[in-house]
């Protein structure tokens, strides 16, 4: 009997492959700043004491002419109501005498006793006055400020492409064999 025997052998392929490459590097970016302080301007004046001693001075008899004239004016026109009060008074009593009593010696004897009063007193009685002049803050306000400079670095980019090798690791075959010697001569 005859047979036939096949062999079947695949083909074999063989792939290589190296990966591709990206690297990316970047530097920093140069970067500058500048700062100005802010300022400040303070302008004081200080404070003056004025001191008006004219009302103590006067207590104590040292006026100046302007102030003894007004003093004296003054004192002349009390004295003046005063005695003027007391002169109608008495001009009023006398006008009564017809009712009696003696006016006119009663006038007398109060006019004739007057006493003095005498009174002790500190001097001076005004105090002086005291004023506050003046006495002033200034300021001005400088205001800073900041400079930021930025130099970006571009990024540097190195490719290194990927490869692929493909080749024939095997043929594929086939091989076939006859199998048996029983052949027949005649046909």
């Amino acid at each position: 009997m005859l047979q036939l025997k096949i062999n079947q052998y695949f083909g074999r392929i063989g792939i290589n492959h190296v990966p591709s490459q990206l690297e990316i590097s970047c530097q920093r970016a140069a970067m500058e700043i500048q700062q100005e302080l802010g300022q400040i301007e303070l302008k004081r004046v200080p404070p003056a004491v004025k001191i008006d001693l004219k009302e103590a001075f006067g207590d104590l008899g040292m006026r100046k002419p302007d102030q003894a004239a007004q003093k004296a004016t003054q004192d002349a026109w009390r004295t003046y109501y005063r005695g003027l009060v007391r002169v109608v008074q008495e001009g009023d009593r006398l006008s009564r005498i017809e009712r009696g009593g003696h006016p006119l010696i009663d006038i007398l004897r109060e006019n004739f006793n007057q006493q003095k009063e005498l009174n002790v007193t500190a001097a001076p009685k005004a105090r002086p006055k005291i004023e506050m002049v003046g006495g002033e803050l200034y300021y001005h306000y400088h205001p800073g400020g900041v400079s930021i400079e930025v130099q970006p670095q571009p990024p540097e980019i190195r490719y290194h492409p990927g490869k692929v090798d493909i080749y024939l690791l095997q043929k594929p075959r086939l091989e076939i064999e006859v199998i048996g010697v029983d052949v027949d001569g005649w046909a």
